[in-house]
């Protein structure tokens, strides 16, 4: 290995007592202005070196040994805690190199204007090991950090400048530009910040060119975006100092060949927390991070999306309010995340005097635009906004309230496929003044709902098809939407068109394994057409259908029972034969369990007898049940080839999901025939396939046949650990006959090796996922 050089380590060290929190894996992370102090006390020494603070010094005071000696280094201004110097001392011993060190790394001597910070900055480091990387390379001249207002531009770029101070041997200047309204009053700005001692002539611009030509600073200028050609003076900059790097923050890119973006994002849920509590505590000195209040506080946070404008304006409620009372009053957001500190610009001291100063810079129809894309819930394509919206180009208007960051963007890896999000705060704002606009805000909602109707049933009737993973796939990314949809015919009495919905937003709810809400919104539907018209009965009827089905899951198999007799009398009177099919289809399937051997089988040869030929999705699942019943009479064989028929009539519709099931009935076959790797071998096909469609129920029965295979085998941490993953997915559910079922082997399990034996194994499950053994 090649030898690169001794490496030196410096050492700070600080005493008091800092606040305790917790990482994103649950292990302990002190924080606090303690621990801000130490690390402090840490950079301003060199390699080699330690320093202790003057509380240290006094602890350690008559304690340390003959062979230690401190040396008196001085009084030094750390930095971002400029108002509170410290006395600083380096620790010589014997065995620690014997060298000179250069001067202390502290503010004194430092070339800089940088304001002291408010409060302790919390989070965001790796974020700011990367963007000091970024601005040491020579070819990088100028980074824009970008973000919404509120996310924390300026604070990051405060403590930037900070870590940044000795990479420029020129200094570091802060420029507020907030104030600033052309590029005459920017120079102004810039030259004000810069101390410069202006001459009548030439001009300001000339002046501040001529002082920054042979230095080596960085510029950092905060909040540029209302200024009406900031690019101008920031170009100007780069080509007549070129060992001057420049920093902006702002709401909107500069537009300039050689800017790197950088968007600054809402905190992670563990900073925003340790915010959260960091910003409670400089308010109330004994609040804490407990037991009691943890969950409330992780809620509060999530509500606040991780933003720290709002999250410091919230902090200080905990004066009078607990965080679950904060949590309450968040409904009504913009009157309680507001402040009254002075240290705050008037923009950020009300989270709505926040989203105004972007709403403010923007025209006339870019405001109308910005009005209209409220409608959507958890985002939108350009697609999207081009049918429902209302505007010139919608295009250029979505991209500039991109480039003035009321949008933010994501980009789903596999197709590449861009979405447009509102933060939750700026879409309720944006709701605010479609209603207070003068187009019909009605109408708007109107045309989302009708949009995201067609879209969804677009894609029903891709199910039981090849297209259904896909088609489940693009449900999921449009789900709150529909269900913005669905609200909005409950609530406006559009009765056909909210039935029609709950149908299409079920479909989804229940795949992806959602089923209590899938419950309410098969009710909503119900509800909308209870005295249904001639035209509404049909979907009455498939609601009916699916109702019957879910509660069948459920284990609410009375109400189960009736409500799917009621079905087939009512698709008897329709007269649609597929309909009728698949109705007594489904009640054959209950009867089945109900031991009643012969209705079944009248029921399900009536309705293969009604199925066209080439139905094969329809044809599998009948064929499915068929075959169930065979086996419950006792005829194996005749069980079997009824298996593999359906099976094959499920592969030709494309029916994975009816797949799977076929696939894992076959399993259960073998399992009984003793063949236990033929077994083995269907209930890993069956799980691969509904772990393709991520269909949760579909995972968990699987689960349950190969823990049973385990069980069998003497393979028992195996067996628990697959059968508590069942479980908790079906106690999810409420799947009560297969939780049931599970359950109990859960207990012959526990009384088969013994307590302190299924203790271990217990404890072994939780620390293993099923994917692995599978």
């Amino acid at each position: 290995p090649e030898i690169v050089g001794e490496l030196l380590v410096r050492v700070g060290m600080h005493t008091g007592e800092p606040f305790l929190g917790y990482d994103p894996t649950g292990r302990p992370d002190y924080f606090g202005p303690m621990v801000n102090r130490a690390a402090r006390v840490s950079a301003a020494g060199h390699g080699g070196q330690i320093l202790i603070s003057s509380a240290t010094k006094d602890v350690l005071s008559g304690a340390l040994g003959a062979d230690f000696t401190l040396e008196d280094l001085g009084t030094h201004r750390l930095r971002g805690l400029e108002d509170a110097p410290e006395h600083l001392y380096g620790v010589v011993h014997s065995l620690l190199p014997q060298r000179r060190y250069p001067a202390l790394r502290t503010l004194e001597g430092i070339r800089s204007n940088l304001p002291p910070q408010p409060g302790t900055f919390v989070g965001r480091n790796e974020e700011l090991g990367q963007l000091r990387a970024l601005l040491q390379k020579p070819e990088t001249r100028l980074v824009t950090l970008l973000g919404f207002g509120g996310m924390g531009k300026t604070r990051t770029a405060l403590q930037l400048g900070d870590r940044c101070v000795h990479d420029f041997k020129d200094g570091v200047w802060w420029v507020e530009v907030e104030e600033a309204r052309n590029s005459e009053a920017m120079w102004e700005r810039i030259s004000y910040d810069l101390r410069l001692s202006l001459l009548p002539q030439p001009t300001v611009r000339e002046q501040v060119l001529a002082h920054l030509r042979d230095r080596t600073s960085l510029i950092i200028l905060d909040n540029t975006e209302q200024v009406s050609d900031p690019a101008r003076c920031v170009l100007d900059i780069l080509q007549s100092a070129p060992d001057v790097k420049v920093l902006v923050t702002s709401r909107r890119a500069l537009e300039l060949q050689a800017e790197r973006l950088v968007e600054i994002r809402p905190l992670p849920l563990a900073d925003a927390e340790r915010l959260f509590v960091e910003r409670a505590r400089s308010r109330k000195s004994d609040f804490s991070l407990n037991a009691e209040n943890a969950a409330d506080v992780r809620e509060l946070v999530q509500r606040l999306e991780g933003v720290p404008l709002a999250i410091e304006l919230a902090a200080p409620r905990i004066v009078g309010m607990s965080p679950r009372e904060i949590n309450v009053r968040l409904r009504e957001r913009f009157r309680v995340l507001q402040s009254r500190s002075p240290e705050l610009p008037d923009r950020q001291r009300a989270l709505r005097g926040s989203i105004d100063w972007s709403h403010d810079l923007l025209s006339a129809a870019d405001r109308s635009l910005f009005a209209q894309v409220s409608v959507f819930s958890g985002g939108f394509t350009l697609a999207d906004a081009e049918d429902i919206c209302e505007a010139d180009d919608v295009f250029e208007g979505v991209m500039e309230l991109r480039r003035q960051s009321l949008l933010r963007t994501e980009t789903d890896a596999a197709t590449q496929e861009t979405r447009y999000l509102l933060l939750e705060y700026v879409r309720e704002y944006a709701a605010e003044k479609l209603d207070e606009a003068d187009h019909d805000a009605a109408s708007v909602r109107e045309r989302h709902a009708e949009y995201f109707l067609k879209y969804a049933e677009k894609r029903t009737v891709r199910m039981r098809t090849r297209g259904e993973a896909q088609a489940l796939d693009e449900l999921g990314v449009q789900a709150d939407n529909l269900r913005v949809a669905l609200s909005f015919y409950e609530e406006q009495g559009f009765r056909e068109q909210a039935a029609r919905m709950a149908v299409s937003l079920y479909q989804w709810l229940y795949r992806r394994g959602l089923w209590s809400e899938a419950r309410r919104t098969l009710e909503t539907g119900r509800d909308a057409v209870s005295r249904p018209t001639t035209a509404e009965r049909e979907v009455l009827a498939r609601i009916q259908h699916y109702y019957a089905s879910l509660l069948l899951d459920l284990g609410e198999r009375e109400a189960a029972m009736r409500l799917a007799t009621e079905n087939l009398a009512l698709w008897r009177s329709i007269g649609k034969p597929e309909g009728t099919a698949e109705a007594l289809n489904l009640l054959g399937l209950q009867t089945i369990d109900d031991g009643d051997a012969q209705e079944a089988l009248a029921l399900l040869e009536e309705s293969l007898a009604l199925l066209a030929p080439r139905d094969n999705s329809r044809r599998g699942m009948a064929l499915h049940n068929l075959a169930r019943l065979k086996d419950r009479m006792g005829e194996k064989d005749q069980a079997r080839e009824l298996y593999e028929e359906a099976l094959q009539a499920r592969r030709a519709a494309g029916d994975a999901r009816g797949e799977a099931e076929t696939l894992g009935n076959l399993g259960v076959k073998a399992h009984f025939a003793q063949d236990f790797e033929e077994a083995s071998a269907r209930y890993h096909e069956s799980l691969a396939i509904n772990r393709a469609l991520r269909d949760r129920r579909g995972i968990a029965v699987m689960l349950t046949n190969l823990g049973e295979l385990a069980q069998q085998d003497g393979d028992m941490e195996r067996a628990v650990v697959l059968f508590l993953h069942a479980e908790q997915v079906f106690l999810e559910l409420q799947s009560a006959d297969y939780l049931t079922y599970v359950q109990e082997n859960l207990q012959q399990l526990r009384a088969a090796v013994g307590e302190e034996q299924w203790q271990i194994l217990k404890a072994a499950a939780g620390s293993r996922g099923w994917e692995e053994l599978v």
